[in-house]
């Protein structure tokens, strides 16, 4: 077996501590992850791995060992990327992981143009709700909000936030009336992710600086928030979504933003590129970040530049919910 090959899959057994999980991630059997780090003991003479029926973990000789090999595969990798810049196009299969909350008709184009520019860079999309580990997971690329990663090992690229809007559609506004005020909401039938992903208590805050803080308890819950969309949009409730899955529903009029007063607190929300801290990236995740960073701040950049009358239409025939609730007791 090759050694530089031995070396990457020792590598990579290290890095997600286990046998099984580098065989997925690199796409060979279990047993060839087996022989590759028998030969490199072997060869050296020690062993690098202390196994158990239940984990493993390196030992003292291969820790030593596991710095040297990342030195080393990370010049070779160097050298590689050099020839590709210089002599050819990155190739490859790219594993990126994006945050759900991105709009499907942001990333659709982004990896459309990368790909238009890169063709020979195979890309392998994966939406995602929660926490995820780049490097045990195998991706080479992430596109995430602030709470979905939380390693000191990964860089970290900001490119904007995607802001939080209520939105709910025409219907739903004329049967329930209009909120004026945050606590209106505890009036309305909403929908949204459920608590272990999404903590249902929400920071409002008026553009004169008044603040207020309401929790929701949802109708009805769904652990995805393009399905959260579509129930809005069925009028089931009215929920609050990052604005990137909504746009275009607003542009159109089939969902309209209630409380434009009105912004919502959520750090959580900004949206990094994010990649594992190495020396040396292979040349397909260098050009896609590189090309990640441009499209997006043009696409965040343009979004702030966006009137707030398009994103919310005019609704003057709707009236607001207290009007509402007083008519019906009158009728009563």
């Amino acid at each position: 077996m090759n050694q530089i090959h031995a070396m990457r899959v020792f590598v990579r057994v290290a890095d997600t501590e286990s046998f099984r999980r580098a065989a997925q991630q690199l796409d060979v059997s279990n047993a060839l992850v087996t022989r590759a780090i028998a030969m490199l003991e072997a060869h050296l003479r020690t062993r690098l791995i202390n196994r158990t029926t239940r984990n493993l973990s390196l030992t003292e000789a291969g820790t030593r060992y596991l710095e040297g090999c990342r030195a080393l595969l990370e010049e070779l990798d160097h050298l590689e990327s050099t020839v590709t810049h210089t002599e050819g196009e990155p190739s490859g299969t790219l594993r990126v992981v994006a945050s759900s909350a991105l709009s499907l008709l942001t990333l659709t184009p982004l990896i459309d143009g990368f790909r238009k520019v890169y063709p020979k860079v195979n890309v392998r999309l994966t939406l995602a709700e929660r926490h995820v580990d780049l490097v045990e997971d195998g991706y080479d690329v992430g596109i995430v909000t602030a709470f979905m990663v939380s390693s000191t090992a990964l860089i970290e690229r900001p490119v904007g936030t995607n802001s939080l809007v209520p939105v709910a559609t025409p219907a739903f506004v004329a049967e329930h009336g209009m909120p004026t005020s945050p606590t209106d909401l505890h009036a309305l039938p909403s929908v949204g992710l459920p608590n272990e992903m999404r903590s249902q208590t929400w920071h409002f805050r008026h553009r004169l600086g008044d603040a207020d803080q309401i929790t929701l308890a949802p109708v009805y819950t769904v652990n995805n928030g393009l399905m959260v969309r579509l129930a809005t949009l069925k009028s089931m409730g009215f929920s609050i979504l990052p604005e990137g899955i909504v746009r275009a529903d607003l542009e159109e009029g089939t969902l309209v933003r209630l409380l434009d007063g009105y912004s919502i607190d959520d750090p959580d929300m900004k949206i990094s590129i994010v990649y594992p801290g190495r020396q040396y990236l292979p040349a397909k995740t260098r050009f896609f970040i590189d090309y990640a960073l441009d499209y997006l701040g043009r696409e965040f950049a343009a979004r702030g530049m966006r009137s707030e009358e398009t994103l919310r239409p005019p609704m003057q025939s709707v009236m607001p919910l207290q009007t509402m609730r007083g008519a019906s007791a009158t009728a009563n």
